[in-house]
């Protein structure tokens, strides 16, 4: 094989030279000069990537800082108002409402003066007036009169001479949080009494007509009314007002309709969905529709989210106030000037924007006004947003982390891959870093360089290398098998000639030498030389017909024939053959098998290769079936043979000049490889088909169809 391709290779030299001068070396030194303009050109973008990152990020610092700018000028507008050195809680709320409650960046507004606790107007509202304890108002012969009742009531256990005395009370009274005490306390009685009716009546009295009322320690008295109330449907047993007027006074509750301190809150929260709760336990079954259990699940979870907001109330009072008490001394407190704090409290990041609360004559610091920032809503939505303004060339990556690393905004797989431009925000409020990737832009990046000229260069150019480099190995490939086939062919013709040239030779050196004195003897010595001239004809006659074959020069004379006759001389005349003594041939003819167009000579040619063929690979016993048949169309010649059979895998090569089955090879079998090229040729000329069905082990069947009518065409 090495030596085939050395004779290639040095029969195409030219072709590689040229190959190698007009497509390969110039298509290497244009490569080499694309690769160098597309890493300028990748430079290029990379930079430009960098810098519209970077206008990006300046862009979003400052538009966050601008919203925060505008939230600090309010706080300071407002802090100079005079309701606000004047305490004047009714206007205060009135301003913060107006200007900050729909402002979704502010979660919540402080109010914090000196020596005094710390309010959150918008999320507890300070402008309900507290009034003095009940007692207070009362007369002298009032007091004494409420003793009694109240001994009625908890000593003797006489509620009804208690609810008398507390209606004397509240008839002989003017002022309306004693005639609600009064109201209640009678209730109370009537809830002792297990008089539920009356109960709920006086309850729902103290809620229509005193709703801001309140109690000697100063609580809501309509709450605690209907708290009452709902106790009453409970023992009652009346489960469709309980779970009603529970449900509505838990939403009251969290909707903040009472002022309630944290522990207030916290308190009647957890008592009413404590209620609820024992309540839907006990009696699932007696309730119809699942509505009340949706509608006590969805209470749940804004309680759940009320508490968070407390928890930020107790870290602001806690922690935040402390703080920024700390940094107001350490600076000038005769200006109103705003300023910015952040503080990590439990994980969780503190942006809080301030303003300071002076003296109507400036010279003194009365208190603080700040505001928390929503991180959600600066995050998801401010952020976003401002990203979404910026005139990107495409779609952009990026994500915010803490200082520390902690990843807030963006797709969580993004700090894997490498940034392109790392900033933070002015003074570090927030105290977080932005940080754009080239993930979302790599593919602009790739879209410009494949319309870049030098890629379209290189490409056509690896396109044209491919194709000569492929045009050439195929060449000398081609080359190597045709210096295969004729090597093979040469030892196949040598082998073939080879045998029957030394049998003569021999035979003739016998005679000439005298050593054959028998007259029989001689006549079959002659009648071996004469055969084996015979097969040396034979070859010599296939190889100027493949000769003609493939220079284009076969003639064929068509003759109207009796082909069924011309089949059984064929079979005859091979069977006179000495070389095939003693092989069977079983020949079987259809009547009435119509004459056909053929030219005699290339006929037995045909048959004769395929007869021959069926000898020459059957190795054991070796038996020929013809058969001659017709159909409408056509007439049909079988010869079949229980040979070695051929692999499916080489049906389609068979016909190939020179081709020899792995099979043959294996076994030994030489021969020219030219037999089935000719039959198919031969076939081609009659416009007919040669047809090959086999098994390996159990032998083949090759079938030339011949159409019936056809003259055939000279080849």
């Amino acid at each position: 094989m090495l030596d085939n391709l050395k004779i290639a290779v040095k029969r195409q030299k030219r072709l590689i030279i040229i190959f190698l001068l007009t497509i390969f070396l110039p298509s290497i030194a244009l490569s080499v000069f694309g690769v160098r303009s597309i890493r300028n050109e990748r430079f290029r973008l990379v930079k430009q990537l960098e810098d519209e990152h970077k206008r990006a990020a300046d862009f979003l610092k400052n538009q966050i800082s601008s919203r925060f700018a505008d939230i600090e000028i309010i706080l300071q507008n407002l802090a100079k108002h005079p309701s606000f050195n004047q305490k004047n809680y009714a206007s205060i709320e009135e301003s913060l409402n107006n200007l900050l409650k729909g402002n979704h960046l502010i979660e919540h507004v402080f109010l914090a003066y000196e020596d005094e606790k710390p309010l959150f107007p918008l999320f507890l509202p300070v402008s309900v007036k507290r009034g003095s304890p009940v007692l207070s108002s009362l007369t002298s012969a009032q007091i004494e009169a409420l003793e009694r009742a109240q001994r009625f009531e908890f000593s003797q256990k006489n509620f009804s001479e208690a609810v008398a005395l507390y209606q004397q009370i509240f008839s002989r009274s003017k002022n309306r949080n004693i005639q609600a005490q009064m109201l209640n306390n009678i209730a109370r009685c009537f809830m002792k009494l297990e008089n539920y009716d009356k109960a709920i009546q006086n309850y729902s009295r103290v809620c229509e007509e005193y709703p801001r009322c309140q109690t000697s320690s100063l609580l809501p008295l309509d709450l605690i009314a209907r708290i009452q109330i709902v106790r009453c449907y409970r023992r009652a047993r009346a489960h469709d007002k309980f779970l009603e007027t529970s449900l509505n006074l838990y939403r009251d509750i969290l909707q903040r309709k009472w002022y309630l301190d944290d522990d207030q809150f916290s308190t009647y929260t957890s008592m009413v969905e404590k209620d609820i709760s024992e309540f839907l336990s006990e009696n699932t079954e007696d309730l119809e529709g699942e509505y009340y259990i949706q509608e006590f699940d969805e209470l749940k979870g804004l309680h759940q989210d009320i508490n968070k907001q407390w928890q930020v109330v107790r870290d602001v009072k806690n922690s935040i106030l402390p703080e920024l008490q700390r940094k107001l001394n350490q600076q000038d407190t005769s200006t109103s000037n705003p300023f910015r704090h952040s503080q990590t409290i439990n994980n969780k990041e503190y942006l809080i924007l301030t303003a300071a609360i002076l003296s109507e004559q400036g010279n003194k610091f009365l208190g603080l006004l700040g505001a928390k920032i929503n991180n959600d809503y600066l995050l998801n939505h401010e952020i976003n947003s401002v990203m979404e303004d910026f005139p990107f060339s495409q779609e952009a990556s990026f994500a915010v982390s803490t200082l520390t690393g902690q990843q807030l905004l963006g797709n969580r797989g993004l700090p894997a891959k490498r940034s392109t431009v790392t900033e933070y925000f002015e003074n570090n409020f927030p105290p977080w870093r932005v940080e754009f990737f080239t993930g979302g832009m790599e593919n602009f990046g790739i879209l410009n360089i494949k319309k870049n000229f030098y890629f379209l260069t290189i490409l056509t150019i690896l396109v044209l290398l491919s194709f000569g480099t492929v045009l050439v190995v195929r060449t000398i490939a081609h080359e190597m098998e045709v210096l295969r086939i004729k090597s093979d062919f040469v030892s196949s013709v040598s082998h073939e000639f080879k045998t029957p040239i030394t049998s003569i030779k021999a035979l003739i050196e016998r005679l000439q030498q005298g050593k054959v004195k028998s007259s029989h003897k001689k006549r079959e010595y002659y009648s071996v030389i004469s055969q084996d001239a015979d097969k040396l004809s034979s070859l010599v006659r296939n190889i100027l017909d493949f000769s003609r074959v493939e220079e284009g020069r076969s003639e064929y004379i068509f003759r109207e024939t009796d082909v069924a006759q011309l089949v059984e001389d064929e079979i005859e005349n091979f069977k006179r053959d000495k070389i095939y003594a003693g092989i069977k041939i079983d020949l079987q003819i259809s009547p009435n098998i119509p004459h056909l167009y053929v030219d005699r000579e290339s006929f037995s040619l045909a048959l004769n290769n395929l007869l021959e063929n069926a000898v020459k690979f059957s190795l054991g016993k070796k038996e020929i079936f013809v058969k001659v048949t017709k159909d409408a169309e056509n007439v049909r010649v079988d010869v079949k043979d229980k040979g070695m059979g051929i692999d499916s895998g080489e049906m389609d090569k068979i016909f190939d000049k020179f081709y020899q089955g792995k099979s043959a090879t294996q076994q030994s079998i030489r021969g020219t490889g030219l037999g089935l090229t000719l039959v198919k040729h031969v076939m081609d000329a009659y416009e007919g088909k040669v047809l090959v069905k086999s098994k390996i082990g159990q032998g083949s069947t090759f079938s030339l169809v011949f159409p019936i009518g056809k003259k055939g065409s000279e080849m």
